[in-house]
């Protein structure tokens, strides 16, 4: 997967970080401070730092004084940044292909599995928090989701586990109780 984001960046004249810093700005619809792109990226701070910068002398993102606070800095794409990320956005589509090959009932195991996988990595602190549904104060989980969907109070939805969402853009974090009820509902 590293060499197919290499190459996909390397014919946008972007590196895979810069990519992935564009995706994020896409996805969260507004300016980010370089901390919260640092740390929901698991970069450091130089290295975000020197990514924004060489992204805001290609003309991608632009910085500007935060609106709540005007001695931070938040970065914001640029229309140019807006079409750049939705092409990154698309590189993994081979793997999209390979899952899509697999049938039903695996694309659900294999979706539940990484769901599984990623909670247990951030649990660990190896990677950062995502923004997902099973740690989310609207997701309502189902004891059992092939008879019952699981639900998303806020947007009322009735969600499948391929349905279930690793970023989110209403996302509200739930308190802790209700995350460690949710997981154990999940992983059973």
């Amino acid at each position: 997967m590293r060499s197919q984001a290499w190459d996909w960046a390397e014919g946008a004249g972007l590196t895979p970080t810069q990519g992935e810093i564009l995706v994020l700005l896409m996805q969260r619809k507004g300016p980010m401070r370089l901390g919260e792109i640092a740390r929901e990226t698991a970069l450091t701070a130089a290295t975000t730092s020197d990514a924004v910068s060489t992204l805001e002398t290609k003309g991608l993102v632009e910085k500007r004084r935060a609106l709540d606070d005007g001695r931070a800095l938040a970065v914001r794409l640029t229309a140019r940044g807006r079409t750049a990320a939705k092409r990154a956005v698309q590189w993994p589509d081979f793997l999209a292909k390979a899952v899509g090959a697999l049938r039903d009932d695996e694309q659900a195991v294999f979706y539940r599995t990484l769901l599984k996988t990623v909670h247990h990595l951030e649990a660990e602190g190896t990677i950062p928090p995502h923004r997902m549904c099973l740690s989310c104060t609207h997701f309502e989980p189902s004891k059992n989701p092939k008879k019952t969907p699981h639900q998303c109070a806020l947007l009322g939805l009735k969600m499948l586990d391929t349905d279930v969402r690793l970023d989110c853009s209403v996302y509200e974090i739930a308190d802790l109780t209700t995350q460690k009820k949710t997981w154990k509902i999940f992983a059973q």
